[in-house]
């Protein structure tokens, strides 16, 4: 009957293999820290600065943007304006346009007086869902007289403001009849506007 080996014999041909084992995987190991170790430590020290180019060696220098004149030349004088290098976009359907009115109404302004007996050519203007009839020079809504109908054609109304400028400088604003156009007060309120219909 064989006998069994001692466990002294068993960890003796253990730590042969292991050492067999790590002379076999040292060499792969120290091929890849020589090919590896390089690019390693330049990552870790954070690498060396490039090398010059040419011989000579190079100069830090700084770009300064050419100074734009203010005033244009005497050659090309405009009679001192500038342009307009921000202008007014122009408005399409729907778009919101704002508007600035004043607190109260001027005392001093003359109240044109209503014609009695007389209608006057007007429009169906709805603003923000609720429709009435207004004729030329009227104020409008009625709940909040703010805008007045200036006149009518056949296919649109000019409007204005009772006081105060819209935001693109004009004084009126011309709607087509079924197009609506929101506008804003400088406080916030909306008001969409459309002309339903007009009368001549």
């Amino acid at each position: 009957m064989a006998r069994q080996p001692s466990e002294a014999a068993l960890r003796a041909q253990k730590d042969a293999k292991q050492k067999k084992l790590l002379i076999i995987l040292i060499v792969p190991f120290i091929a890849l820290l020589a090919w590896q170790g390089p690019k390693t430590f330049k990552a870790l020290q954070g690498g060396s600065p490039p090398p010059p180019t040419s011989a000579t060696p190079a100069t830090p220098t700084t770009s300064v943007p050419p100074a734009t004149p203010l005033l244009p030349s005497s050659g090309s004088d405009q009679g001192g304006v500038l342009p307009d290098s921000d202008p007014q976009p122009d408005r399409l359907e729907g778009q919101l346009l704002s508007f600035s009115r004043f607190s109260g109404r001027d005392p001093f302004a003359p109240v044109a007086p209503s014609s009695s007996g007389q209608s006057a050519a007007g429009a169906t203007i709805e603003v923000n869902g609720t429709s009435e009839d207004v004729r030329v020079n009227d104020s409008f809504p009625a709940s909040d007289p703010t805008f007045k109908l200036v006149s009518v054609t056949e296919t649109a109304a000019v409007i204005g403001l009772v006081s105060g400028s819209f935001s693109n400088g004009d004084d009126t604003i011309t709607i087509n009849v079924g197009e609506t156009l929101i506008l804003a007060a400088d406080d916030g309120t909306r008001y969409a506007i459309k002309i339903v219909s007009v009368a001549s």
